[in-house]
């Protein structure tokens, strides 16, 4: 499980890996299961070729199955020159941040990150905010 680990670094990557299987083969129940409810996708031309924000895990699992297929997302790895993942709070919640890479059939891409422990899932680490940006 991902909370198994006090290693935040091997939690994130592992977040990223079951994101980026989950998202390669449009694995609705999986994706469920990587997102808080009450969490937010912020696709700043990397998969939706558009600046959006989306909001609630249904939501994001709807828009993330619509887009994964053309932009063929892969590569999802903890970005080695950026900071590495660190405890922070954002908007008054304790978080995990990461900073990560990723290759589209476009180009590249970077994001953002913020796992938080899901109270009513065992304390599962979570996304809560999800940022996926075009570097190409």
């Amino acid at each position: 499980m991902l909370d198994r680990t006090k290693d935040i670094s091997v939690s994130a990557q592992t977040w990223l890996d079951q994101f980026e299987h989950a998202l390669g083969t449009l694995d609705r129940t999986a994706l469920d299961r990587l997102f808080v409810a009450e969490s937010f996708w912020r696709d700043v031309l990397a998969l939706s070729w558009n600046l959006q924000t989306i909001a609630g895990r249904e939501a994001i699992i709807g828009e993330m199955g619509a887009r994964a297929p053309a932009a063929a997302p892969t590569e999802f790895k903890l970005a080695a020159d950026r900071a590495p993942p660190r405890w922070v709070t954002r908007a008054g919640t304790k978080t995990i941040e990461a900073i990560f890479s990723f290759e589209t059939a476009q180009g590249r891409g970077s994001g953002i990150l913020r796992l938080v422990p899901d109270g009513s899932d065992g304390d599962h680490l979570k996304a809560w905010t999800l940022l996926t940006h075009s570097t190409s």
